[in-house]
């Protein structure tokens, strides 16, 4: 008889029916005998978006006359990715070693566990003590003092870390990533020679030129002010162990005022201020910053990976969890216990993954193992739609599934959203966008619209604050 296919992918773009095609392929299924309706696993981004996918599947069913089957799907296993996790936490709770009915941690406990767990560390102290050299400042736009502007780092790291599973725990990642810097940084010289260099020429400057010039220009402020930075910098630099560890100083030592408005600089002052500038130019070929920037990686990987032992101890003793672990705790029972795998098996018979562009390596990790436990999957995305990667998604997934198996493509063309002149618009730009990789949409609409072509936005220079450009639109659509 008729059987599921192994893999179907759908690349679906804005407005292409995505939702509608889930919708039909399972009712299709369902009436086919090929899928009981509670032994679906789909899994969404969004509660809205699952109920609003279960909804329309019974909507479906009934449309059909299937009002048993209609029934059954409350049974289905129809929920965000997060939803999924828990349940499998849950439901395998004591294959996970794990309590049986775990407590969602919320935020201030978190952040207290982690405090608590970074204290007990000692591997970011050779930054801790020194935020401003690594570039902690006191954050004005968030108001955050550096200390908290580093804490933050360190949380997301943590966060990063956890999100690639066991791999977050794995000691070889400290070298992993040095030498990756290393690589980046390219080919270093000596930093002996390098400082000398620096220092020489700022001593030659300030024998000749000992006084500050910008008294020379009272009448122009920013020229004036220029010379006083400079000089302060060129004071500075006279100390041979500044220049040996103050890279700022270098960058400032960079770029010297030669010339202003309103006076004149004294002649031989240029040549000598070249000879600085060039030598503070060589900072790149400095093995000094990539020494620090090795430091800064090192103490921030070492001390984010002891957290997360140290952390997961203390959450497992209280029975808690957190969004991660619902996600990392049910990876790490069916990477470890095939029997797990084999029993939820036998409780599904098909995978949907809705929103598959927003998909992280954890858990695309997760439900892939679902798969080649031998359930067929349904796969539907558009890379163009991802916006998740501060939640660590990564377009790339969908874009190598579609590479690796370009027989289960079944790419959706039709748009049912935009009117006929706008899709063509749309298409054009994708087509300039995106090249070959952009799949036309044949416009379905029956509508006509009554709204202009198009309006551009075209927003002065001066308009840079979010603020008042946000403002400036609210004013324009309440005119529209």
């Amino acid at each position: 008889g008729m059987t599921i296919p192994r893999l179907t992918v759908i690349p679906a773009g804005a407005g292409s029916g995505k939702t509608h095609r889930i919708q039909m392929q399972l009712a299709d299924w369902v009436v086919n005998g090929l899928v009981a309706p509670e032994r679906i696993l789909a899994v969404t981004f969004t509660e809205a978006a699952a109920s609003e996918l279960k909804e329309r599947i019974r909507f479906e069913l009934v449309d059909r006359d299937r009002i048993e089957d209609a029934l059954k799907l409350e049974e289905s296993y129809i929920s965000t990715i997060h939803g999924f996790g828990l349940r499998v936490l849950t439901e395998f709770a004591f294959e996970g070693g794990i309590s049986p009915s775990p407590r969602l941690l919320n935020d201030d406990e978190q952040g207290f566990l982690i405090r608590r767990t970074l204290a007990k560390t000692g591997k970011a102290d050779a930054v801790a003590i020194n935020l401003r050299k690594f570039g902690y400042r006191y954050d004005h736009v968030n108001k955050m003092s550096a200390e908290d502007v580093f804490l933050g780092t360190l949380l997301s790291l943590i966060d990063r870390l956890r999100s690639l599973g066991r791999k977050g725990e794995d000691p070889a990642l400290v070298s992993g990533a040095v030498e990756m810097l290393r690589r980046v940084y390219g080919p270093v010289g000596n930093a002996d020679a390098l400082n000398r260099a620096l220092h020489g020429a700022v001593g030659r400057l300030l024998k000749r030129f000992p006084g500050d010039l910008s008294p020379g220009f009272e009448g122009n402020a920013s020229a004036s002010g220029d010379f006083r930075e400079n000089f302060r910098s060129l004071r500075r630099a006279e100390d041979l162990e500044e220049v040996a560890s103050d890279w700022s100083l270098w960058l400032s030592l960079r770029k010297l005022r030669v010339s202003a408005r309103g006076g004149k600089v004294p002649p031989g002052y240029e040549d000598l201020a070249a000879e600085v500038m060039s030598a503070a130019r060589a900072l790149p070929q400095h093995p000094g910053p990539l020494a620090d920037a090795e430091l800064h990686v090192a103490a921030l990987l070492g001390a984010g990976q002891d957290c997360l032992g140290t952390y997961g101890e203390e959450k497992k003793k209280a029975s808690l969890v957190d969004f991660p672990d619902m996600l990392a705790g049910a990876h790490e029972i069916f990477a470890t216990q095939p029997d797990v795998l084999a029993i939820l098996k036998g409780r599904v018979d098909c995978l949907v993954i809705d929103e598959f562009q927003d998909t992280s390596p954890l858990q695309f990790s997760l439900l892939w193992k679902i798969r080649e436990a031998g359930v067929p999957a349904l796969v539907v995305g558009d890379v163009k739609q991802s916006i998740m990667g501060f939640q660590n998604a990564d377009p790339r997934l969908f874009e190598q599934l579609e590479k690796q198996y370009p027989k289960a493509r079944e790419p959706l063309t039709f748009n049912w959203r935009a009117s006929g002149p706008l899709m063509e618009w749309v298409n054009e730009v994708g087509e300039g966008l995106f090249g070959g990789a952009y799949t036309r949409l044949t416009p379905k609409a029956d509508f006509k619209s009554t709204l202009d072509p198009l309006e551009v936005v075209d927003a002065p220079k001066y308009i840079r604050s979010g603020r008042n450009r946000a403002s400036w639109m609210a004013v324009r659509i309440k005119t529209l």
